[in-house]
């Protein structure tokens, strides 16, 4: 899902719709932080363990919060969620890791 949504917050920036872009930011970071709970042996339904994430897995999140709805604070949140939700397929499977890199970089360098 997280995948569904970083295309879907690119191109609601880029068509400058901001809530919507903001919604998907969250989702992303949504299902990240559930992917790091799962790793963690956590509870992910409804965001119960992300309170109980280490520290530095949650702080590597916590600038993918939108701050103000305008283009570069999202463009901004997006990237560093993106970066997130990489790091945390990383950790659950360096191949398929491997095989996004390139796909979600491009994303980040394309949203604005």
């Amino acid at each position: 899902m997280a995948w569904l949504y970083a295309l879907h917050a690119r191109s609601c920036i880029g068509r400058r719709n901001l809530w919507q872009a903001e919604y998907m930011i969250s989702g992303i970071r949504d299902n990240a932080l559930a992917l790091a709970c799962i790793r963690h042996g956590l509870p992910a339904i409804h965001g119960r363990g992300f309170g109980l994430l280490p520290s530095k897995v949650a702080a590597q999140f916590e600038g993918s919060l939108v701050r103000q709805l305008d283009i570069v604070e999202l463009s901004r949140a997006f990237r560093v969620v993106v970066l997130g939700l990489r790091s945390e397929i990383r950790c659950a499977d360096e191949e398929l890791a491997g095989r996004l890199q390139d796909v979600l970089i491009s994303l980040i360098e394309t949203s604005t």
